[in-house]
Parts: structure tokens; C-alpha cells; sequence
């Protein structure tokens, strides 16, 4: 193992690379979003909804396998093991459609896929937490999210290639995950587990853990379900209000991407700087960026309020990772982070309920409104965290004083 080789810098370098393979791939239900239309047509009888679905179907066969991911790894089984299981899966459960002629077949790969990915997405954020201490964690937090976006360009990109070729062939886009892996194994070291015997029991485990864990989770769906809303209507908006094209809206949710990357490098500049209130920034930046979006009647106004957005998309969810971390140990660093990787992706399918809801209190079918009233949440989470943080800072020093 390469990183047994070196040590100091240059090991904490070889470690990181290899952690972040993990963030590479944990995008691989999005990869095939450039090929949708022209699988409609190698599925021609199959709805625009059903294709739709093969993006969709990953995320919900995800949530079982990240529960027994978080449940399991660190305990009972070894990173890199569950690492390379998850890899492979979702290497054969994404590439499988290339020897696969029916439509049925096809959603029990992206299941396959799907499974991959939940036992994958836990263990990033642990290992973090594992081998990173203090402002290294919250640096690798920020980079990991820039790694995200860097995957799914050029997964993307790779897959509009070869869409040119045929349909049928971008699934072997996935294939490039096999050098993803190959990276994994050769950079990265296996934490230390303690004996089973010497184990805290799971459910005790689970007892143990702090309070204020669920309070964050809770608060970090919430901030997904707003984020996840302002994606699925800001593109609606430009286009049926006349503002723009598809290609307009495209081009202004890269501004928000490409903000997003910048402001994720600068994550442990700005965790350092702020420290207990990074998350009021981070939830205040999303919440004033998408009030920006509710309001702006013409393009110009929509781009600044992009790069607004794109600061708290960048740092919203490494500034609770952050927190989160710090109700785990070395031990339990996969089960905490399996609770916020399943309250994480339920908050990315609660926002369609949510516009439901909207509509019907409202009796609106309004597309700005939902985001103006995510901003009302994201602005109470803000406004909620900072007055916490002040009364238990004030505590404190009260505390040392006398």
C-alpha cells in the first residue's frame, strides 16, 4: 500500500487522493443525464417520465444499503472491503445495460447501481473523520464537494461522447471507475477497527449519541429540500416567464456550479474564520440567493443571484458536515455518517411533496413561491443556529469566569 511508504506530508497527500476517490464516484446515478433523450429512442416505447426514472430509481435503493454501510463498517467489516464491493457494483450495476436489450432489466442494474452507491456514500465523510483531525477535516470536507462537481463534468462529458457513437455504448462510461478504484486501494490505508469483544453493542451505540446529532441531520435535510427546490424551478422560471432559453437556464445554473467549486476550496478558510457560526453564513448566503431568485424579473439580477447561491451550495452542507463530525469517534465515524447520508437523500425526494403541499395551501401554482418561502427556512436556520451559538458561547464564558 503506497501510503505505508511515506510518511508525514506526503503520506496525509497520497491519503487524501485516495478518500477522494470515493467522492469521485458518489455521483454515479447523474452520470447518464446527457444520454436521457436518446435512450427514450432505444426505448421507444417506454415514457419520458420511466426514462427520467433511471436517474431517480439509484437514490431510493441507495437508503437500505447506507443504513447497513453506516451500521457495519468500522465494525463489523473493513473499509476497504465495503470500498471495493460498492466500487464494483457500481461499475457492473452501471455498464450492465450494454449487454442488456429490455427496459425492465436496465432498473435492476440501476438498483445494483443503486445499492453500490448506499454502501459507498456513508464512507467518505467517515474516513474523513477518521484520518483527518481539525482544520485538515474541514479542508478535505470543502475539497470534496469540489471533487463532486469535477467527476460529474467529465463523467458527462465522457458520456456525450460516446452518446454520439450510440446509446447503447455510453454505458461504458462507467467503466472509467475501474481507475477510480485502482487509485482507492493503492493510496489508501485501512483504519484501525478495535476487536469486536472490545466493541461498544450497536444499539448502544446508537443510544450513545449525542442529542444534538438529530438536530443537525434534521436541519440538513431541511437545507436540501430548499436547495433540491430552487434546482427543480429556477430553469422553469426562466423559461415560461420569457427570460431565457434551456440554454440560458443551463448556463445560469453553471454560474451556480462554477461559484460553488471556488466557494467549497475556500470552505476551511471561511470554517476557521467563522468557526460555530460557519453555518449561519453558509444557510444565509442559500437563503439570500434563492430570496434573489424569487424576486429577479430579468437575467441580470438572475446570474448575481446565481453566484449568491453558488456560495451556499459550495460550503451549505460541508459546514454541517463539520458539526456532524463531531459527535462521531473512530468507531462509531460510519453509523453517524450514515444517518446524514439517509436524511440527506430524503431531503432530495421531499421536495416534489413539498411543492404539492404549496400548491394546494396556497391555492398558487406558482413558481417563485416555493423558493420564497425555502427562503423563510433556510433564513430561520441561519438566524436559529446564530442565536444557539451566542447563548452557549455567552454561557461559557460566564462559566469560566467565575
Amino acid at each position: 500500500m503506497l501510503a505505508n511508504r511515506f510518511t508525514g506530508r506526503a503520506r496525509t497527500i497520497i491519503v487524501a487522493v485516495g478518500v477522494l476517490q470515493i467522492y469521485f464516484a458518489c455521483i454515479a446515478a447523474n452520470v447518464m443525464d446527457p444520454a436521457l433523450h436518446d435512450l427514450q429512442q432505444l426505448f421507444p416505447g417506454i415514457s419520458h417520465e420511466q426514462i427520467a426514472s433511471l436517474i431517480t430509481i439509484p437514490n431510493l435503493a441507495a437508503i437500505p444499503a447506507s443504513i447497513l454501510s453506516g451500521a457495519l463498517t468500522g465494525r463489523r467489516l473493513r473499509y476497504r472491503t465495503v470500498l471495493t464491493m460498492s466500487f464494483l457494483l457500481i461499475v457492473v450495476g452501471g455498464s450492465a445495460p450494454l449487454f442488456l436489450m429490455s427496459f425492465q432489466t436496465v432498473v435492476c442494474a440501476r438498483m445494483v447501481l443503486g445499492f453500490g452507491l448506499g454502501l459507498l456514500w456513508p464512507l467518505g465523510n467517515a474516513l474523513i473523520i477518521d484520518l483527518f483531525p481539525g482544520e485538515r477535516r474541514a479542508y478535505m470536507f470543502g475539497v470534496g464537494e469540489v471533487v463532486k462537481n469535477v467527476s460529474l463534468i467529465i463523467l458527462q462529458m465522457i458520456v456525450g461522447l460516446l452518446v454520439g457513437v450510440s446509446a447503447k455504448i455510453s454505458w461504458s462510461a462507467y467503466l472509467v471507475l475501474l481507475l477510480s478504484l485502482a487509485a482507492l486501494l493503492l493510496c489508501l490505508p485501512e483504519p484501525e477497527i478495535r476487536p469486536v469483544a472490545a466493541q461498544t453493542p450497536l444499539a448502544a451505540a446508537i443510544r450513545q449519541l449525542p442529542r444534538r446529532l438529530y438536530v443537525f441531520i434534521l436541519f440538513y435535510c431541511v437545507c436540501m429540500i430548499v436547495q433540491t427546490i430552487y434546482q427543480l424551478n429556477m430553469s422553469s422560471i426562466i423559461v415560461t416567464e420569457g427570460l431565457g432559453d434551456a440554454t440560458t437556464a443551463a448556463t445560469v445554473l453553471s454560474t451556480a456550479t462554477l461559484t460553488a467549486m471556488f466557494a467549497a476550496l475556500s470552505f476551511g478558510l471561511i470554517q476557521k474564520v467563522l468557526g460555530d457560526y460557519t453555518i449561519t453564513f453558509c444557510a444565509g448566503a442559500l437563503g439570500l440567493g434563492t430570496f434573489c431568485i424569487s424576486q429577479a424579473a430579468t437575467l441580470p439580477p438572475m446570474y448575481a443571484s446565481a453566484v449568491i447561491v453558488g456560495i451556499g451550495l459550495g460550503t451549505m452542507s460541508s459546514s454541517f458536515y463539520v458539526k456532524i463530525a463531531e459527535c462521531a469517534n473512530n468507531e462509531n465515524a460510519a453509523l453517524v455518517s450514515g444517518f446524514q447520508v439517509v436524511l440527506g437523500g430524503l431531503g432530495g425526494y421531499l421536495p416534489s411533496y413539498f411543492l404539492v403541499l404549496v400548491a394546494a395551501v396556497f391555492n398558487s401554482q406558482s413558481l417563485r413561491l416555493p423558493i420564497a418561502l425555502g427562503t423563510l427556512l433556510l433564513g430561520s436556520v441561519a438566524v436559529g443556529f446564530a442565536l444557539f451559538y451566542a447563548v452557549a458561547h455567552r454561557r461559557a464564558a460566564a462559566a469560566g469566569g467565575v
